[in-house]
């Protein structure tokens, strides 16, 4: 979920730059969320929208694609971190 707000986050500065007052971020987000939703097709997804993806499995759930989230690098090592501190200690 963090990093799904980050992506957003980064996405609303870039489509909209100057917001001058709570209104203005308001729409400026729920725009963005939009544009991400319906108009930003995605890598994971093979090109297609996640509203693409969603509509499909609507369609036909039992036939609906699997789109595996690609671990981080990051969490990875980390967990490899934890796991190497417990082989010490034993």
């Amino acid at each position: 979920m963090e990093s799904w707000q980050g992506i957003i986050k980064e996405m609303r500065a870039v489509l909209y730059p100057n917001v001058s007052s709570f209104e203005e971020m308001k729409e400026a987000y729920e725009k963005t969320i939009h544009y991400y939703l319906y108009h930003d097709p995605q890598e994971r997804f093979n090109g297609k929208t996640p509203a693409q993806v969603r509509a499909e499995a609507q369609e036909n759930p039992e036939q609906a694609p699997y789109y595996p989230i690609k671990q981080s690098k990051k969490y990875r090592d980390y967990w490899k971190t934890i796991a190497d501190k417990k082989n010490q200690t034993a």
